[in-house]
């Protein structure tokens, strides 16, 4: 099993970004992050196998209209948020995930994604020591990725 540092979860989120949404993005500081539009809408998925984590996502109100808006190929204002911007965000998270567990398990060792799901702001773990995270600023908006590998999950047999 491969590890993650918050330069190769942030690389593979901008790499999704751009082959998914044509979305140009950028890895900001957390501090840089803190002067911009905070997250308003969250998202989770988790992964199973022979080691177990989630990926969860924040992202700014502008952000989800611009990546709505990229990946219906529709203007931004044109998006509505409360029907469009859950789905865009879920199937970030679930392209995301896929990532991060080829990242993490290579060709060699099967991990399996779960569902993506919507979340609120008290579902969000604190990173501190087990895990990773990165801040990505795209046109002004905010996205932040967590990737927790979970030891409270039993991991399944491959």
């Amino acid at each position: 099993m491969n590890q993650l540092d918050a330069d190769r979860l942030a690389k593979l989120a901008i790499q999704t970004l751009e082959r998914t949404a044509f979305v140009l993005a950028e890895s900001i500081s957390a501090e840089e992050a803190a002067n911009m539009p905070q997250p308003t809408r969250y998202s989770r998925i988790a992964y199973t196998g022979p080691s177990c984590g989630e990926v969860f996502l924040a992202a700014s109100e502008g952000f989800i209209r611009e990546l709505a808006s990229s990946i219906l190929g529709v203007e931004p204002d044109e998006i509505d948020l409360e029907t469009q911007g859950p789905d865009a965000l879920k199937e970030l998270a679930n392209i995301v995930a896929g990532s991060v567990t080829l990242e993490l398990g290579g060709a060699e060792c099967r991990l399996s994604l779960g569902l993506p799901e919507l979340a609120d702001s008290s579902d969000m773990p604190s990173v501190a020591d087990q895990g990773q995270q990165c801040f990505l600023e795209s046109e002004g908006e905010l996205l932040k990725v967590m990737w927790i590998p979970d030891t409270q999950i039993v991991p399944t047999v491959a």
